[in-house]
């Protein structure tokens, strides 16, 4: 397998505590998933020859991602309260300012339809970056839709081509990184 697993930190598990105290660290939705989301995206930005800047913006999108949800259902409002809460845990300091726009922007409307992040991205310092940085965590959350089980990733879900090359990659993380 040609994904970076070695380059790919562990989100902490405090940031996986929900408001009611529960630890959802180990939840479908906590560090394994984590784990995979960060592996296949910057597996993807690789692919896609993504400026430095923008691969470290996915890499804290796809770290951030999930870290506000309240529960495992579905949830269109978590992206807000996860970006939320990488600002709360002070996740973003030491960052370069566009890393920190384009990654939050990713993480607030990953959960939403697209056209929300797209329009959205129109208002960022450069939107054909952020927009890429978000595309890039879309497919990559889609992407780990395996965990569910056959036929539970729609590949028309995916909107980047190199994205469907990485299906097989995605059932083989499981595998390496289950959780």
């Amino acid at each position: 397998m040609a994904l970076p697993l070695d380059d790919i930190p562990s989100p902490g598990r405090a940031w996986f505590l929900r408001p009611d105290g529960r630890d959802a660290s180990e939840s479908i939705h906590g560090v394994g998933h984590t784990r995979r989301v960060t592996a296949l995206a910057l597996t993807l930005s690789d692919r896609l020859g993504v400026e430095p800047w923008q691969r470290e913006a996915v890499l804290r999108a796809a770290l951030w991602h999930d870290i506000g949800r309240t529960h495992d259902g579905g949830d269109h409002l978590h992206g807000g309260k996860s970006a939320g809460k990488a600002i709360g845990l002070g996740l973003h300091r030491g960052l370069e300012g566009r890393v920190v726009e384009a990654a939050l922007h990713a993480v607030s409307f990953h959960c939403t339809e697209d056209r929300y992040g797209e329009e959205s991205a129109a208002r960022l310092d450069d939107p054909g970056a952020g927009l890429l940085v978000f595309q890039v965590l879309k497919d990559a959350d889609a992407l780990d839709r395996v965990r569910f089980g056959p036929g539970r990733l729609d590949l028309r879900q995916l909107r980047l081509g190199p994205s469907r090359a990485l299906v097989g990659d995605a059932w083989g993380l499981l595998e390496v990184l289950p959780g």
